[in-house]
């Protein structure tokens, strides 16, 4: 009997605020993650992944490796159109061949072949098989009163993938009546559903927060040299220094504040400065830097992560550094949005030595670490 994996990720994330499946989950991406356990699980014969339209070519591209048939289905409005869909698609790969199909979805990227492998084989002896673990939290029911207490014994969670012969659940899905998974359909409309053992890590993603704190944190490296010359205001981390010469550069030339920007980008995997704040951009000649500091911040936070510590040091001849620093360190932790002892500034010379030391010029490296964020 022919195995088919469905493996449902036309979801647009509207709970998680964003296309989740397509995420990063500590260096892969979930949908990556969810579709090897498929793939290397040996009782899976072919593998139909059904996503939004838009993620088409993604789809078709990822799956352009894969050691065994797969293709990839555009799916419809909702979950049970879009499985409905691979279903008939499914029929048209099986022919005359009778099939078992397994439907998952895409956001439970901690299934296992072994689980895979329990719930294919016990749909091939019962017609059906559902995998639950018991809950271990307590459960209200609401009322028109409010709410009533009941027991943890009287329920089960429900996981996925769920399997069925491909029939039966065709014919499940033909009342075309909408549902939150196969299990409902097959249930009311073919026969009892067999339920599995499940397992607790196989727990499905919702939201952001799910995602974040399974990724490892990073730390990002910049560095920024710039002119100096006669005429320019020396601006370094936010703060004016009076001084015979200044930065020359398109911006404030704000040698440490640009450093600790490429490192924010570079950890959190984005373009540099160059690509975000382009120098032959007239909207930026003369730009305050914290100002920019700050879009940087936003940029990382929207890709899911947040700054924990920034260092920068200074190279500079002259002038003496020391006095400012911490005015330095307050303007970059209010920038990125971090306390300030999170933040720590250094200056040094290079000893008379390079462009630095004929101060013909000031240098700044920084190191940036970040991790997941938490909300």
């Amino acid at each position: 009997m022919k195995r088919i994996a469905i493996i449902a990720a036309a979801g647009k994330g509207t709970r998680a605020g964003a296309d989740k499946i397509w995420m990063d989950m500590g260096g892969k991406l979930m949908i990556e993650r969810t579709l090897s356990a498929f793939l290397s699980c040996p009782e899976v014969d072919q593998v139909i992944l059904v996503v939004a339209k838009e993620r088409l070519k993604d789809a078709e591209a990822l799956l352009s490796c894969a050691r065994k048939p797969c293709l990839a289905v555009v799916g419809g409005d909702t979950r049970t159109q879009s499985v409905r869909l691979a279903l008939l698609r499914a029929k048209q790969e099986a022919g005359e061949q009778a099939a078992l199909v397994a439907v998952h979805d895409g956001a439970r990227p901690y299934v296992t072949p072994a689980l895979i492998k329990a719930c294919f084989d016990t749909a091939e002896k019962t017609g059906s098989a559902v995998p639950v673990t018991p809950s271990v939290d307590s459960l209200r029911r609401k009322t028109e009163t409010g709410s009533q207490a009941i027991s943890r014994e009287e329920v089960l969670c429900v996981q996925t993938p769920q399997c069925f012969t491909l029939s039966s659940l065709l014919g499940a899905f033909s009342h075309e009546e909408e549902a939150s998974d196969e299990a409902t359909l097959y249930e009311k409309y073919v026969a009892p559903v067999t339920l599995v053992e499940g397992d607790p890590k196989n727990r499905k993603i919702t939201y952001l927060s799910d995602i974040y704190e399974q990724s490892e944190p990073r730390v990002g490296v910049g560095f920024d040299v710039h002119e100096l010359r006669v005429g320019r205001p020396l601006v370094l981390g936010g703060v004016i220094i009076k001084h015979d010469k200044g930065v020359y550069g398109h911006s404030d030339a704000d040698v440490p504040v640009h450093a600790i920007m490429d490192a924010l980008l570079t950890a959190a995997n984005l373009p540099d400065i160059g690509h975000l704040f382009p120098p032959d951009d007239p909207q930026y000649e003369g730009a305050d830097s914290i100002k920019l500091l700050q879009q940087v911040a936003e940029k990382v936070k929207e890709v899911g992560w947040r700054p924990v510590n920034v260092s920068a040091e200074i190279m500079a001849e002259k002038p003496k550094l020391a006095p400012y620093l911490s005015q330095m360190e307050r303007n970059v932790a209010q920038a990125i949005g971090i306390s300030e002892n999170r933040v720590k500034f250094a200056a040094t010379t290079t000893e008379t030595l390079g462009i630095v030391g004929e101060e013909k010029g000031i240098a700044a490296h920084a190191v940036a670490l970040l991790a997941p964020r938490k909300d």
